[in-house]
């Protein structure tokens, strides 16, 4: 039976387990990050209650903000997340969003949000250390102030660089599958150290993430295109 690698955190393999399960492969978990919560400040609470709008770009940051904060802070805030599990984690505190992309990506979620509302505000838009700032930038080139502070440290724990590097030695992998640029970094570091002369099937979530590893000199085909 074929196998592949799934590199994302365990409780967020459920759907992808399934889907490749289903397409007749084994998987095989060992998540290539970390998640860990930042303290915050009393500015950090300042800065939610100046803005109009709050962007959550993944439940992860979602379930780090609602930690953060509290709730009688949100009253009269609106909010814009990127997609379906995102806005779940929002509804589970009674909170509805008033906005969410078409499709979930930080792109597609400013793109439409820019397009629906053009008068400037003032946005709170939490990231992790690893966000880049190309959503930012078109917010702010139309008019709205930007908070952006770090809500949360995303990292790849030394442990699973170990057992990836074990994995890669041992188990004749047949795909691996990578959600971000991110993890396709993380992945490719440790199969450098490994002198393999065969990548495994590169399997991707999305096309920024197949153009990161393009740019290495490697293929990816997308998992819709499976």
């Amino acid at each position: 039976m074929n196998n592949i690698l799934l590199t994302r955190l365990i409780e967020d393999n459920k759907e992808d387990r399934f889907y490749f399960q289903q397409k007749g492969f084994e998987t095989v978990e060992i998540p290539l990050i970390r998640l860990e919560k930042r303290e915050v400040g009393p500015s950090f609470e300042s800065m939610v209650k100046q803005s109009e709008w709050i962007f959550l770009t993944s439940q992860h940051a979602a379930v780090f903000f609602l930690q953060q904060i509290s709730k009688s802070t949100l009253q009269m805030k609106k909010f814009a997340v990127i997609g379906e599990k995102t806005a779940q984690v929002l509804l589970a505190s009674d909170i509805k969003p008033a906005f969410q992309a078409t499709s979930p990506t930080k792109k597609n979620l400013v793109e439409a949000w820019t397009a629906n509302y053009v008068v400037p505000t003032r946005i709170f838009y939490p990231k992790s250390n690893l966000a880049d700032n190309s959503g930012e930038k078109k917010l702010i080139v139309s008019g709205h102030q930007l908070f952006t502070p770090i809500l949360y440290d995303n990292y790849f724990p030394k442990e699973n660089q170990r057992l990836l590097q074990e994995c890669l030695l041992t188990t004749k992998l047949k795909a691996v599958y990578l959600a971000s640029p991110s993890l396709w970094q993380r992945f490719l570091s440790v199969f450098r150290t490994t002198e393999l002369k065969e990548m495994p099937k590169l399997y991707c979530l999305g096309e920024t993430t197949r153009q990161a590893i393009i740019k290495d000199g490697y293929e990816a085909t997308l998992r819709s295109d499976i």
